[in-house]
């Protein structure tokens, strides 16, 4: 176990005692050597001088040190009471000042209290974040338990039907896993740093061009790559930052959607009706339900995930202006150092 160093009280003490103190030690070197006769016939009141001098200037030292601590003390108080209360993170918040507090004090508590408020946000986000899954969730599960209870019950079924109702669950269940994928990605966000390496943001882009051209087809959409360019970021991050955004246009875009490349950035265009409200507050979780011509669960999370990865990486997360007069949103890298955080 580490010794603890003594306390600033007893250091504020000493110097405030040895302060009071010095003086009379001065006098008393210079009588010494300027009357060496009156300083030996003295030398016993002298000693008892400095004796009570020595007291006195220590409990002077102290009562000051415990006045000028005393603020301080009190804050100590109050951070310790933020311990021991039972209250919830949402209604945690200091216990006024019972006296007026010096300026540093007052700023220090300050800043605690910003640090509360803080930690208050990064709370009501985290359940915003997992509010709107289990919102979102409960949709495609409930979907799935009605179609297999109606293959279970639908005897008489044909064919055609009974695929048609397994294709039916096989979407939903492409749903759950996008969800889960979400999930897991704003569960990295917070617990862990980005694992940087070099991403080839074209290649990643024709990946992703991939994997939801099935869907893309099934609609009459046509996703077109363009560009290239390359950035350090951590590849399961920006892979689910893009595919959330290709997700949502997916489910706007009337003909097309173009997913462009450049150094360090990408962008997520289509020609649908555009975003229906600021990019800001469709990245808010949870609150974008309530938006207009936003449905629940559409786009709300997926933006949000998209805007914590670029924030993560130091970057920008942005709309801008493209050429196909629906949504465009831009991720964009700032940081290139090879050391540290870098943008997509």
């Amino acid at each position: 176990m580490r010794r603890s160093a003594p306390s600033l009280k007893f250091w504020l003490a000493l110097t405030i005692g040895t302060l009071a103190f010095l003086p009379n030690l001065v006098v008393i070197f210079m009588l010494s050597r300027l009357a060496p006769e009156v300083f030996i016939h003295s030398s016993v009141r002298i000693a008892v001088w400095l004796l009570v001098v020595g007291i006195f200037a220590t409990a002077i030292g102290y009562l000051l040190a415990s006045r000028l601590l005393a603020p301080l003390d009190e804050l100590t108080r109050s951070l310790r009471y933020l311990k021991v209360s039972s209250r919830t993170l949402a209604d945690l918040s200091l216990p006024p000042a019972k006296t007026a507090l010096p300026q540093e004090v007052a700023v220090l508590r300050e800043q605690f209290e910003l640090l509360i408020n803080h930690l208050r946000n990064l709370s009501e986000s985290r359940e915003a974040v997992f509010a709107t899954l289990a919102h979102d969730l409960k949709t495609p599960i409930i979907a799935t338990v009605r179609a297999t209870s109606y293959l279970i019950e639908a005897d008489d079924l044909g064919r055609e039907q009974r695929i048609e109702v397994l294709q039916q669950v096989q979407q939903e269940f492409e749903r759950i896993y996008r969800l889960i994928e979400n999930l897991l990605t704003a569960s990295k966000l917070e617990a862990t740093r980005p694992q940087l390496e070099l991403v080839n943001l074209k290649a990643m882009l024709e990946d992703l061009r991939l994997r939801y051209l099935k869907d893309a087809s099934k609609n009459g959409i046509q996703i077109e790559v363009t560009g290239s360019g390359e950035t350090r970021a951590d590849r399961m991050m920006l892979e689910r930052a893009a595919a959330n955004l290709i997700e949502n246009a997916l489910r706007h875009a009337r003909s097309k959607i173009i997913l462009r490349a450049g150094p360090g950035f990408f962008e997520v265009e289509d020609d649908g009706p555009g975003l229906p409200a600021p990019l800001e507050a469709l990245s808010q979780p949870f609150h974008s339900q309530k938006l207009r011509g936003v449905r629940s669960g559409s786009s709300g999370l997926g933006l949000y995930i998209a805007r914590q990865v670029a924030e993560l990486h130091r970057g920008v997360f942005r709309s801008c202006k493209g050429s196909l007069g629906g949504a465009c949103i831009h991720l964009e890298a700032n940081d290139q150092r090879l050391s540290t955080y870098t943008l997509l």
